[in-house]
């Protein structure tokens, strides 16, 4: 979920044995630091977007420093167990990544590709999108994916086809989706179209824009505010080609971590960033919670902006910008269950279900959401022992902030394993019985399947990847305030910039085209293009 995209998302119990396979660090590529050692460029934040620019950077000569205040790395890119079983945080499927696609050229320029052990999801239904009783297929290129929906909606080819047609052009408008070098003139040309108003230009039948919206969590958007172009780019990267990661996500942090000290650069964990210290419009070093100074030429920041800035007392910092960060809109936060399965009970799909109990598939993104969405999306792991079993089910559904308000003061993650109470507990306990039940009416055998079950909530999103109100993909974009909901790669300092999910894009794809754009800030754009795409012909 970008959902990829996503997204987003979000729960990290890591049990040692995940752990030492996803996240043991190699210690001859431990470089020894002192506090007078100087970096080219310090990375804040090992999650994606701090990984990919590390990498694409020390790739390029740089010498990289990645802090991370976490035990994990990877950020949204983290597998975890439960009862022996591996889940995803968040990475469940990604777009753009079949031969010669985007996500597949950079992931090649990177070295890491031939190592990521990946499955495509299923050609004909990547996306399973069911509306009370009836269901759809969202299948893979565009040729089958116009056929199919054709036939749920024979007097409406015209408007499918026009529908795609959109999306593609809009793709087109944004040249570092495929790329290539553009103009700012190409985007400002699209991006003010909203996504409902564009859609219902397109499409007149009521029941296929609703089809066509139903993977909405993978953006989180609003019917009104939403962009067609955020829309257009993750529906298309999915469309160009789905996969998953077939051994979890934590594999591809970690191969990025490999990639970084293999050039010469340190990825260092349990580093919590306290401050920044400005100098004459500068980053001279950051601090973090011991005391320790680590000093560069360079800063990147992958944490929210309202987070970076907090960590810098400076005049260059206008209390107006403080004021906008911190009223900035964001995307809501989720409820996961996971459940672990008994060996043999419930078959595989190699797709996902994306299932609204009532025809608005907009309620829960347009709504106040508590313990009872009316839409949840269901991912499916295979059992490696038992092929074409499914060994676990993740139910993902909408949940607002407000729900866990009682308690927002309590934090967890792996390095501060401080307890909630038990009633916290016992009230995961009844949400995920209602996420169950509602899975159960579209998975034949489910609660008698189920082996273990295990939930997290807003607060685990808000703990481990630093997300205001736990929202899964940061920043909501909205078309009629894109100067506000956006935000560039450079900032007011001179050698601090930004990356990951609150800049541009979310998703995988959407946070490796932003990287590549923080690393244009210290080296030629063009020429680094050249070389991925040089690399994958």
């Amino acid at each position: 979920m970008k959902v990829g995209f996503i997204f987003l998302f979000f729960y990290f119990y890591v049990n040692n044995f995940i752990y030492e396979i996803t996240f043991t660090f190699n210690l001859t590529f431990l470089v020894n630091l002192t506090n007078n050692d100087k970096y080219d460029v310090t990375i804040i934040g090992a999650g994606l977007g701090g990984l990919l620019t590390a990498a694409l950077l020390s790739k390029e000569g740089f010498k990289v420093l990645v802090l991370e205040k976490n035990k994990q790395i990877g950020g949204a890119l983290q597998s975890f167990g439960i009862d022996k079983k591996l889940f995803e945080s968040a990475v469940h499927y990604m777009g753009s990544l079949s031969e010669g696609q985007t996500l597949y050229k950079i992931f090649n320029h990177l070295g890491v590709l031939p190592q990521l052990s990946l499955r495509k999801l299923d050609e004909d239904c990547f996306d399973e999108i069911i509306i009370a009783d009836k269901h759809y297929k969202l299948a893979q290129g565009y040729e089958v994916f116009i056929d199919q929906l054709h036939a749920y909606f024979p007097s409406s080819k015209a408007n499918i086809e026009s529908y795609c047609r959109e999306v593609k052009r809009m793709c087109d408008h944004f040249s570092l989706y495929s790329l290539r070098l553009g103009s700012l003139e190409e985007k400002q040309k699209v991006i003010g179209d909203g996504y409902w108003e564009t859609l219902s230009n397109l499409v007149e039948n009521e029941e296929l824009k609703n089809v066509l919206s139903g993977n909405n969590l993978l953006y989180a958007g609003t019917k009104y505010k939403t962009p067609f172009f955020l829309h257009a780019l993750i529906q298309n990267s999915y469309i160009e080609g789905s996969w998953k990661f077939d051994a979890g996500s934590a594999q591809l942090a970690k191969l990025l971590q490999n990639c970084i000290v293999s050039n010469g650069g340190s990825v260092l964990r349990n580093i919590e960033v306290v401050s920044m210290m400005d100098k004459q419009g500068e980053i001279e070093c950051v601090t973090d919670k011991d005391g320790n100074k680590y000093f560069s030429k360079s800063f990147v920041s992958n944490l929210h902006p309202l987070h970076t800035y907090n960590l810098i007392d400076s005049s260059l910092i206008k209390p107006i910008t403080r004021r906008r960060i911190l009223n900035v809109p964001h995307t809501k936060s989720c409820f996961m269950v996971n459940v672990s399965l008994k060996p043999r009970q419930i078959p595989y799909l190699n797709h996902n279900i994306y299932f609204h109990t009532i025809s608005d598939v907009w309620y829960d993104v347009e709504n106040i959401v508590g313990a009872k969405p009316k839409s949840i999306t269901l991912f499916s792991y295979e059992d490696k022992l038992n092929p074409g079993f499914a060994s676990a089910i993740s139910i993902l559904g909408f949940m607002d902030y407000d729900t866990v308000l009682e308690w927002q003061g309590s934090y967890r993650t792996t390095s501060f394993n401080d307890s909630r109470c038990e009633k916290y507990e016992e009230w995961k306990g009844k949400v995920s019985e209602h996420y169950i039940d509602l899975a159960s009416q579209k998975i034949v055998g489910l609660k008698q399947a189920i082996s273990y079950v295990d939930a997290c909530s807003p607060l685990t999103y808000r703990d481990y990847l630093s997300s205001p109100n736990g929202s899964i993909y940061g920043v909501r974009k909205d078309v009629g305030d894109l100067v506000n909901t956006t935000f560039a790669t450079r900032t007011k300092f001179k050698n601090l910039f930004f990356t990951g999910q609150n800049i541009n894009i979310h998703g995988v794809l959407g946070v490796a085209i932003t990287a590549l754009l923080t690393a244009g800030e210290f080296i030629n754009l063009e020429d680094l293009l050249i070389k991925i795409n040089k690399r994958a012909d």
